[in-house]
């Protein structure tokens, strides 16, 4: 418009509109919300009118404000970490995960002291975080030491668990060559003895252990070792109570004279004091891997992404 007193042209202002833009902030966030959950660019530009180049700017602005949101956040009081493959050429990246919340805190590359240490001073509120979970990692351990003064350590169920498997089946192996390689009997040796089996499972299982009476006292020695670790307690007296069982356990696998097993009860030896812990906490790190999952929709929608910095933020406005 032109006026004819002053001689100058203006625009008119149209409500919910800010200068110099030309659609409102609640119709930027619907463009950036439908490409958000997953619509191509290409579709949402078709289906609303608009310009591919338009829709793009639109999902920037949202992300940056996303990310914004969650920038120089103190960190949370139960923390877990873990990590994750990020790409060939930078390597791994370390995932931190507020468990109470089920969302992501951050991500930054690396995974040892070296690639770490500087993110991890400079991080706000470290003393407002009281429990960290991980995976059975010397390396993660020692830097929750370092820069988490007042955390307690506490180990993940899901590792500890699949550490016992794994030693096991090594141990299976030396036993019996032949049935090792069975996947129908490695499946049932795996499972727990108290979970729900079909009963012509169960007596295949029990008649094959019966014909390898070494494997079965492994076997039974494993399932009780099981119950100790998946134990959960309501109180200190309870855990108390545990504990000499779980030290039996460890002294009987080191002097096994099995290589593994004896690995195995050095492992557990090592990390008491985090598995003992475990047993009055009822967080797993299997909230992290779920947004490991999440994490990989985002690089498999991007057919890989190559920038971390763009990864990052699309990360936390994703999983935050």
């Amino acid at each position: 418009f032109l006026c004819r007193d002053c001689g100058k042209y203006f625009n008119q202002r149209l409500p919910g509109v800010l200068p110099y833009q030309r659609a409102t902030e609640p119709f930027k966030d619907e463009v950036s919300l439908k490409h958000h959950d997953g619509t191509s660019v290409l579709k949402v530009s078709q289906r609303l009118g608009l310009g591919e180049a338009t829709v793009g700017r639109y999902y920037r602005k949202y992300l940056a404000r996303e990310f914004n949101e969650h920038k120089n956040a103190h960190v949370p009081k139960i923390l877990g970490i873990d990590e994750k493959k990020f790409s060939k050429k930078l390597g791994y990246q370390t995932t931190l995960v507020n468990l109470q919340k089920h969302t992501v805190f951050d991500i930054t590359l690396g995974r040892t002291e070296s690639n770490l240490g500087k993110y991890l001073r400079r991080l706000p509120g470290k003393e407002n975080c009281k429990v960290i979970v991980m995976d059975l990692s010397e390396t993660y351990r020692k830097m929750a030491r370092d820069y988490f003064p007042k955390a307690m350590v506490v180990a993940d169920r899901f590792h500890v668990v699949r550490l016992i498997n794994h030693h096991f089946l090594k141990t299976w192996s030396q036993l019996d060559v032949v049935g090792r390689k069975n996947r129908g009997l490695m499946y049932l040796m795996r499972m727990h003895e108290w979970s729900e089996m079909k009963e012509k499972s169960r007596k295949n299982l029990y008649r094959y252990l019966s014909e390898n009476p070494a494997l079965k006292a492994v076997y039974d020695f494993k399932q009780s070792l099981m119950r100790i670790i998946l134990s959960r307690v309501s109180n200190r007296n309870a855990a108390k109570k545990l504990i000499p069982q779980f030290l039996d356990a460890i002294r009987a696998l080191k002097t096994s004279n099995f290589g593994n097993l004896e690995t195995l009860g050095d492992t557990l030896e090592n990390w008491s004091e985090e598995i003992v812990r475990m047993w009055r906490f009822s967080k797993t790190n299997s909230i992290t891997e779920g947004l490991h999952r999440r994490m990989d929709e985002i690089q498999n929608r991007a057919y890989g992404m190559h920038n971390f910095n763009n990864y990052r933020i699309r990360v936390k406005a994703y999983c935050s």
